[in-house]
């Protein structure tokens, strides 16, 4: 009798503390409508697959209403979800949102969401709140589900999250000043970039090694390019003597570049800074541009020298750098067999009889960046003392960014909108800040100042540029 009393004792207390806990939780709907669903028939009982759907659509229409972009649901978040969230303690969710983000780096902005319940679809009734706050930036959401109370009760993990672009010179152009995914194709790491139109020629740098790794323009319409597709292979029309040498060939087009392109410093641009600012309008032309304005600055005709060259069989590379301590400057090198030849674009008139071999003229030449028409070529080591080689494969490392920076399919088919980052921890908010340390920083590649002036003029009613060839001794 006593053991049967001591046995009623007990189930009641256990009864009595699940009705409290179920009381506190806010079960007891959700209890009541376990029940029902335990009592339906097997095929209209509400499935995991259902709530999920319902769970998306919820989301949706309510975004539908606020004229917002509907979120899309991310097949990669959701398979790293189904991975992680069985170790995941939903009891910080300040810790879930880091969590999220390491795991998950493409995403700038996260709001993460976990609710429990017996049923179902009461645990979709407990989302529905949430679901109405606006957060227009979000562009993903991803579920993960798991059981609880061994199997009496059903969490959910829902994660919204602002999916950025991969980084393109072309996204730049068509967005406005929003973050950017990229990784750095030395050390592999996954980082965000916030650019700025107004800031018209950047170098990426990765804030893990950095170390350059991309370098950007934009033309005269204002669209971006990796600086390397500025060289488009352009050659003017032009008339060489027969049996003229390559060094007197080089001396023709150096000279005729010299000759009829005028020094003109790009608007915005800050004597003695070789960053760019806000205001600076500063755009690159191209080779053809250059010929036809008559007129540009030291990149402007150090792409048009590159270019025609190249289309010579010159080997030739663009230079970006410091000038002493006048500020950013653009030259080109070229490499004649055993010989390297410094060109100025914006010097005095070359002088056939005084060769600028690069190991003479260069001391007071520091590159940050080279690039031909393939490739651009940054510094093996980020802190590496410049020692004269423009060439050599242990002080440059070759990039190729078009083929390097790749894009990403998800978001080509999404927009994708501002930025705001959130978690949320029962249905309330917890803010959660994007980590500074993640960020590349961008560095202007434009040079700024002038180095020299003593420009000459353009010939009156000049259209071809056509260099009048006189034959020339060797030097």
């Amino acid at each position: 009798m006593n053991s049967r009393l001591i046995t009623w004792l007990v189930a009641s207390a256990v009864l009595l503390a699940g009705g409290i806990a179920a009381l506190k939780g806010g079960w007891l709907k959700g209890w009541e409508m376990r029940i029902g669903e335990l009592m339906t028939s097997p095929g209209a009982q509400y499935s995991t697959s259902k709530f999920r759907l319902d769970l998306v659509e919820q989301f949706n229409y309510s975004r539908m209403a606020e004229k917002t972009p509907i979120l899309r649901v991310d097949p990669e978040m959701e398979a790293w979800l189904d991975k992680e969230f069985p170790k995941l303690d939903t009891g910080d969710l300040n810790k879930v949102t880091e969590l999220v983000q390491e795991g998950m780096p493409r995403y700038y902005r996260v709001s993460v969401c976990s609710a429990s319940s017996p049923s179902l679809r009461e645990l979709l009734q407990r989302f529905h709140e949430y679901s109405h706050r606006s957060q227009p930036e979000m562009t993903h959401m991803a579920i993960a589900m798991r059981p609880r109370a061994s199997g009496l009760m059903n969490e959910a993990l829902l994660v919204l999250g602002q999916r950025l672009r991969d980084f393109t010179p072309e996204a730049l152009s068509e967005s406005g000043d929003e973050p950017f995914f990229s990784t750095c194709v030395h050390c592999k790491q996954p980082h965000f970039m916030k650019l700025s139109r107004a800031q018209r020629s950047m170098a990426l740098e990765c804030p893990k090694c950095h170390r350059k790794y991309a370098v950007i323009a934009a033309d005269s319409a204002g669209r971006f390019h990796y600086v390397n597709e500025f060289l488009t292979g352009y050659a003017p029309p032009a008339v060489f003597a027969k049996n003229e040498s390559r060094v007197q060939q080089l001396f023709t087009i150096w000279s005729a570049v010299h000759g009829n392109c005028r020094y003109t410093n790009d608007p915005g641009a800050k004597p003695g800074s070789s960053f760019a600012k806000p205001e600076q309008t500063d755009c690159w032309q191209y080779a053809d541009e250059t010929q036809r304005l008559q007129r540009g600055d030291c990149e402007d005709s150090s792409i048009f020298l590159a270019d025609w060259l190249m289309s010579r069989g010159f080997q030739v590379r663009v230079a970006l750098g410091r000038y002493g301590d006048l500020g950013g400057h653009a030259w080109c090198v070229v490499k004649i067999e055993d010989k390297e030849y410094l060109l100025e674009s914006t010097e005095s008139r070359p002088d056939p009889s005084d060769p600028p071999l690069a190991s003479r003229v260069g001391s007071r030449y520091v590159p940050e960046v080279l690039f031909d028409r393939f490739a651009i070529y940054v510094p093996t080591s980020a802190n590496r003392a410049w020692k004269g080689d423009y060439w050599s494969a242990n002080a440059w490392t070759r990039v190729e960014p078009r083929a390097e920076l790749g894009g990403d399919p998800i978001l080509a088919r999404a927009p994708i909108g501002s930025v705001v980052k959130q978690g949320t921890q029962n249905l309330l908010e917890v803010a959660a800040s994007a980590d500074a340390s993640r960020l590349a920083r961008t560095t202007s590649a434009s040079p700024a100042t002038p180095t020299f002036l003593n420009m000459g003029d353009i010939p009156a009613g000049s259209k071809d540029w056509r260099q009048s060839v006189v034959p020339q001794r060797a030097p």
